[in-house]
């Protein structure tokens, strides 16, 4: 593995001043860097229509076959492993694009955000939303009505896609609307701030409830404490930084926030049942 001090990230800022690019995806080019580990600071949703397809999404071997969707969230490493007889859309959207109920159906999914398959009608319905908003965006009218009908149209694929993820998460029970609420929130506030927010009190205090309420809220609609996913979001986040870059675990500890690399040492080894260098040296090898 080449030596490198940070994991590349793809800008759409680079590409377009819209936020939002289609691709026509039918196979994989080995020359191109989208088969590299990186992130993106963007949302990357795939439309399958059919073929075969894997990649790594943080460490995870990911397969879709057929009729697929699938989302990629920024942050997250991954690159693609193969493909065969692949025909899908791609379309990247820039984070400030989606709106945050959306955001919280894919995040709430988390850590196990994984393809899901749909029918014909489906894959119909989104590929001539896809393909229209491609027109749309593409267009060299640059009025207020392109612009209003190209969010538009993004909106309604955004939303057909969060519902399909929203109709397989067991924490959608109508039941107890106000605990899912809270937990979507915390889950969305740990996503953007687990490098200075380190305590479930810190996260209580943000969304103006107590720490018991909060605890009590989250391990109701998904199992576990507030103390798990704030670990699981850091020691993600550090297993990326081991692999993909040669940072010291020092270096690494600073960067995830920790004025103290031994006490991030300690919780790394807690979490994962090794050291971080062993995880660095077992899974470089």
């Amino acid at each position: 593995m080449p030596k490198r001090r940070s994991i590349p990230i793809h800008s759409l800022d680079k590409v377009n001043q819209l936020g939002i690019l289609v691709r026509r995806f039918t196979g994989m080019d080995p020359e191109t860097d989208a088969n590299l580990a990186h992130r993106d600071e963007n949302y990357l949703f795939m439309v399958m229509e059919q073929g075969r397809a894997r990649m790594v999404v943080d460490f995870k071997t990911i397969t879709a076959s057929g009729k697929t969707i699938f989302c990629i969230l920024p942050g997250q490493v991954h690159y693609g492993i193969s493909a065969h007889n692949v025909k899908a859309w791609v379309v990247a959207v820039n984070t400030d694009l989606v709106h945050k109920q959306y955001q919280q159906v894919f995040e709430q999914q988390l850590p196990q955000l994984l393809p899901l398959p749909v029918d014909d009608t489906f894959t119909g319905r989104m590929g001539q939303c896809i393909k229209l908003l491609e027109e749309v965006y593409l267009s060299a009218n640059s009025s207020t009505f392109r612009q209003q009908a190209t969010r538009s149209l993004l909106d309604a694929f955004i939303a057909m896609f969060a519902e399909v993820y929203a109709a397989t998460d067991p924490t959608t029970d109508n039941s107890h609307p106000r605990t899912l609420i809270i937990t979507r929130q915390f889950k969305g506030l740990l996503s953007r701030n687990y490098k200075t927010m380190k305590s479930p009190a810190a996260y209580a205090a943000a969304l103006n409830i107590s720490t018991p309420y909060l605890n009590e809220a989250v391990k109701g609609a998904t199992g576990l404490p507030v103390s798990y996913w704030i670990q699981q979001e850091v020691v993600t986040e550090a297993k990326r930084l081991l692999y993909y870059t040669d940072k010291t675990v020092k270096e690494i500890a600073y960067e995830l926030g920790f004025d103290d690399h031994t006490y991030f040492s300690r919780l790394f080894t807690k979490a994962e049942g090794m050291t971080a260098l062993t995880f660095r040296k077992q899974y470089r090898e």
